[in-house]
């Protein structure tokens, strides 16, 4: 019976793999943080069928999946535009990701205290970090910043919110590339996630509890606003 309910698991068992609409949705999506694509900016198939060199029925399901996701806003002419973040929705998203990435971060702790207490995973986009600082790459510099933090979520094994996390990652993405989220030193990028790192390796050796997570992991995130706040 054992042997018959693994081939039915075997069975369901679908292999993980991104669509050409997720692909182009995330590459729509780098354009708004980049400032290709600016707030209030139309968006149509023609336009990114002229950039990505696609058909335009997986940009059609890209645009749907970003306009479902709060991401473009529709216009009177059916089509698409680029959605103003208001301080409202910049609220909700932070608050929610912090939320996510503190439940990811704690899970993360567990599994890197018994596998990896160096949490080795993390070294690597923070190299790209620093190779984007000497490139002066800003764009580059951002999607490792997502790296660095999707890396914990992925360690987390918490498939819920890693799900949750994944939806809005892509809202996190344009709104810390807004200037006052974001370091315009990109070394002192290289720094911040450096030190987030090295406090992840204290927590996995000596457990702060979770308000001391939630506090290390805001303080991570708001650091560059609050130094341009001066709070």
């Amino acid at each position: 019976m054992q042997v018959a309910t693994e081939v039915t698991v075997d069975l369901f068992r679908i292999p993980k793999r991104i669509t050409l609409a997720e692909t182009i949705a995330d590459a729509v999506a780098r354009a708004i943080a980049s400032g290709v694509l600016e707030p209030d900016e139309r968006v149509t198939e023609t336009a990114i069928a002229d950039r990505v060199g696609v058909s335009r029925a997986p940009i059609r399901e890209a645009l749907k999946i970003l306009h479902a996701q709060g991401i473009l806003a529709a216009d009177s002419s059916r089509g698409f535009r680029v959605a103003a973040f208001d301080d409202k929705t910049i609220h909700q998203v932070l608050e929610a990701r912090l939320a996510l990435e503190t439940i990811l971060l704690r899970d993360a702790v567990l599994q890197w205290r018994q596998h990896d207490p160096e949490a080795t995973t993390l070294n690597v986009p923070i190299a790209r970090m620093h190779e984007a600082a000497v490139n002066k790459d800003r764009a580059a510099s951002l999607e490792a910043d997502l790296s660095f933090h999707k890396a914990i979520a992925e360690v987390a094994e918490n498939p819920i919110a890693l799900t949750l996390w994944t939806a809005i990652a892509r809202h996190v993405m344009i709104i810390f590339s807004l200037r006052k989220y974001r370091a315009d030193d990109l070394h002192s990028v290289v720094r911040h996630h450096e030190m987030f790192r090295d406090f992840i390796r204290a927590q996995i050796k000596s457990d702060f509890g979770p308000e001391a997570l939630h506090d290390a992991l805001e303080s991570h995130l708001l650091q560059v606003w609050r130094d341009r706040e001066g709070r």
